[in-house]
């Protein structure tokens, strides 16, 4: 038995550093598997943070957007109202400057008329010029 005893004793501790070696790949596996996990779990939290910052600042965005918008129409709708309000006033600006014009033109050819009679009334043209720079004036 003697000669057998160092025979099994190396053979037992073949089978301990075997077994040894086995247990440190698994152990070594099941922590690289853990380590992985933990990794991907990270990951997945920092995605998580990162789709929640961008939800945010999408809502954001969106809320100033239409605040925007708002604010564009109420401003278009001013500037109509104002472009409205310019065309009535050079409206009745042309129209008023249309009313000088015809009455100045009736009054042109009224002293026309008292010039061109035979002979011609020069006082009554005289006449109607100075009620023109100092008399009544047609109301417009």
């Amino acid at each position: 038995m003697s000669a057998q005893v160092p025979t099994i004793i190396a053979a037992l501790s073949a089978a301990a550093a075997v077994g040894t070696f086995l247990a440190y790949l698994y152990f070594a596996r099941r922590s690289a598997i853990g380590a992985a996990r933990e990794e991907a779990l990270a990951l997945a939290e920092t995605r998580a943070q990162v789709i929640a910052e961008l939800r945010a600042q999408l809502a954001s965005l969106e809320q100033r957007h239409n605040r925007m918008k708002a604010d564009y129409a109420g401003r278009i709708h001013e500037l109509e109202r104002l472009l409205e309000a310019v065309r009535m006033e050079a409206r009745e600006a042309y129209q008023t400057q249309r009313f000088y014009t015809s009455t100045a033109i009736d009054l042109l050819e009224h002293l026309l008329d008292d010039l061109e009679q035979s002979p011609p009334n020069v006082d009554g043209a005289l006449t109607r010029i100075r009620e023109l720079l100092f008399g009544n004036r047609p109301a417009a």
